[in-house]
């Protein structure tokens, strides 16, 4: 995988977009559920992701984890324009006893336990 790396703004490095000033490096990249299985996690609680129109190739590849943790979700939806209705689906199909709620041009999503 490649990313752009913007030298003058860190915070627009990216592996989705690149700008016309940035140059790009090759990166090793794993997925949720591959860390958290190799690494013997046994909890997962909070994911909070702010990726620069990565966050639905990031809930992608954590499908095992929102099925069996159920973490709390505080996710950026305005890098891409269809981000609010996407993630949200990507969420309810991977754990549909997730609660959403859209603020901001954030989601933020629970699994509410009776």
């Amino acid at each position: 995988m490649e990313i752009s790396i913007n030298e003058n703004n860190s915070g627009a490095n990216s592996i989705i977009s690149k700008g016309a000033d940035c140059k790009s490096e090759k990166i090793a990249i794993t997925t949720l559920d591959k860390f958290v299985k190799e690494n013997n996690i046994e909890k997962v609680d909070f994911i909070k992701a702010d990726i620069e129109g990565a966050e639905r190739d990031m809930l992608r590849g954590a499908t095992n984890v929102l099925k069996t943790f159920a973490p709390k979700l505080a996710i950026c939806t305005y890098h891409l324009l269809d981000d609010p209705e996407v993630l949200e689906k990507i969420i309810l199909e991977a754990n549909p006893d997730y609660k959403v709620v859209h603020l901001r041009h954030k989601l933020f999503a629970a699994v509410v336990k009776q």
